[in-house]
């Protein structure tokens, strides 16, 4: 029997993903992984340093590790890297309950707006947010390719199972609508109306005494979600209204992209694991005193 579970995956010493293409790889996986092991996905939000999934299914430890070992085998020869990808535990919890799923729900898609990466939840881009009520809400989708299956297939991992009727962006990208369960992800709204209601109410107590009319365990909360400490936890409630939020501040894929496109040429390398500790060292003082970017930053997007 599938049941639902919330799947999370973190790295906070070192960024899980440097440019678009990593994303774009990591929901190929997450789509192929869900079809081969009968996995249905209904909501994703990813993150520098950490990626959370609600899934139904029977085997989500082995979903949740397939997936992960997929993607840093990838990420790995990519960047010329070796090791595990991020800390070694997979953060697993199974949700019951109408309301406990749809505060769930609520807390993976405002993941971008929660972590200051955007001022509102439907303003992060690498989530399923936008996915859900698309058309009732205006949400304007990226075409579909007429890719054939072949060119599809070039893509993804030699050797990679997926259904005729699942469509890619131009950018080599399965659509969610293709393989996500948007649609009973839906149901735990029943309106876009109450959908956008949920995307920007504050969180306060209210969302836990709802949760108690399941009568079925402890509330979904944003410390349990994100496993943080309750100083990063006020943070990220701080963040909610949007008006922490700065444009011109540097998120993490935008300092790797000036580390990987602007900075590592210099060096004649390909990638930031290549360096010498002389060579990093230089990079971080020019992050450092020339853009101004905090160390803990510097560190995870130049391990």
């Amino acid at each position: 029997m599938k049941d639902s579970y919330h799947i999370c995956f973190t790295s906070h010493d070192e960024v899980m993903f440097r440019d678009d293409e990593d994303h774009g790889m990591f929901v190929n996986l997450m789509a192929l992984r869900g079809f081969s092991q009968g996995t249905e996905i209904l909501v994703d939000s990813e993150m520098s340093t950490h990626a959370h999934l609600n899934v139904f299914s029977d085997k989500p430890m082995l979903y949740a590790g397939t997936l992960r070992m997929s993607y840093t085998k990838y990420f790995n020869k990519k960047y010329g890297r070796d090791g595990r990808m991020g800390e070694k535990y997979t953060y697993l919890t199974k949700v019951e309950g109408f309301y406990h799923q749809m505060v769930l729900e609520n807390y993976i898609q405002r993941n971008g707006l929660h972590h200051g990466a955007a001022p509102t939840a439907f303003g992060y881009k690498y989530c399923s947010v936008r996915d859900l009520f698309a058309r009732e809400l205006g949400f304007e989708q990226e075409p579909a390719a007429s890719f054939t299956r072949n060119e599809i297939a070039s893509f993804l991992p030699r050797y990679s199972e997926f259904p005729d009727n699942w469509q890619m962006t131009p950018s080599g990208i399965f659509i969610r609508s293709s393989f996500m369960e948007l649609r009973r992800a839906e149901q735990f709204y029943g309106t876009s109306r109450n959908y956008l209601y949920q995307m920007n109410r504050l969180t306060d107590e209210s969302w836990s005494h709802e949760q108690l009319r399941d009568n079925t365990g402890q509330p979904i909360t944003l410390s349990m979600i994100e496993h943080a400490d309750e100083k990063s936890v006020a943070q990220m409630l701080n963040n909610e209204n949007g008006r922490n939020f700065k444009h011109g501040k540097l998120q993490d894929m935008d300092v790797c992209r000036l580390i990987d496109k602007d900075l590592l040429p210099s060096y004649g390398v390909n990638s930031v694991y290549q360096l010498t500790s002389t060579q990093r060292n230089a990079i971080a003082r020019t992050l450092l005193y020339e853009f101004h970017l905090p160390e803990s930053q510097i560190s995870r997007c130049l391990p």
